[in-house]
């Protein structure tokens, strides 16, 4: 018995000492390489296959959910009634990013330019792109605050010129139009004697500039 007591003895003392070496080797040993191993899955290199496709074309989707509050009495609104307001929506898009025009440079950095497209998600929306709501006519209501400050002449120039392009104080469009843009004569008269304020393509929308455009160069 006092041998076999021994023997558990010294190889508990090994166990220990082997332990305490190995515990002495990961120290200095092991964040070594985990930080090799962190920069060969983070770098973005077109050898490492998988992680170079992820960082190129994300696989995880995204989705936008929007919600529009359906104006039900515009007419008596203006007549100073309060307003009666329905929520519309969810309406869901699911947003695609890819990376292209993909540059790697000398000094170990990479430039591409990162491209976004909106599709939207029927199954996962309540309603439909074809539906109609009335929403404020945020042409009209942003121009009343940036102007209101303005000689009452031109307020009234800037008042008949809404009134020419039929532009009240509220809008009734379909949720497609409202979201990628609707064809706006105030918007391409504006846009050909104030240059730079709104799309030079005439038309108006919550995300005109957001589907199959890039957000410029990383």
């Amino acid at each position: 018995m006092a041998v076999n007591k021994s023997k558990v003895c010294v190889g508990f003392i090994v166990l220990g000492v082997l332990s305490t070496f190995f515990g002495i080797i990961l120290v200095f040993v092991g964040p070594v390489i985990i930080n090799d191993q962190v920069v060969k899955n983070t770098m973005i290199d077109p050898k490492n296959e998988l992680s170079y496709t992820m960082w190129k074309d994300l696989p995880v989707p995204f989705f936008m959910s929007v919600y529009f509050f359906n104006i039900l009495n515009p007419k008596e609104v203006l007549k100073g009634e309060k307003p009666m307001v329905e929520e519309r929506g969810p309406y869901v898009y699911r947003k695609y990013c890819r990376k292209e025009n993909i540059t790697f440079h000398p000094n170990s950095t990479v430039s591409y330019r990162e491209y976004r497209r909106y599709s939207f998600e029927p199954s996962m929306s309540v309603g439909n792109e074809s539906d109609v709501v009335t929403i404020p006519n945020m042409l009209v209501l942003g121009a009343a605050v940036m102007l209101e400050d303005l000689p009452s002449g031109v307020l009234f120039l800037i008042s008949s010129t809404f009134k020419f392009f039929k532009e009240g104080p509220f809008l009734t469009k379909t949720v497609g139009e409202l979201m990628w843009g609707y064809d706006s004569d105030l918007v391409e008269f504006l846009s050909t004697y104030l240059p730079g304020m709104l799309p030079s393509s005439g038309k108006f929308g919550l995300f005109l500039d957001f589907n199959n455009s890039n957000t410029g160069l990383f």
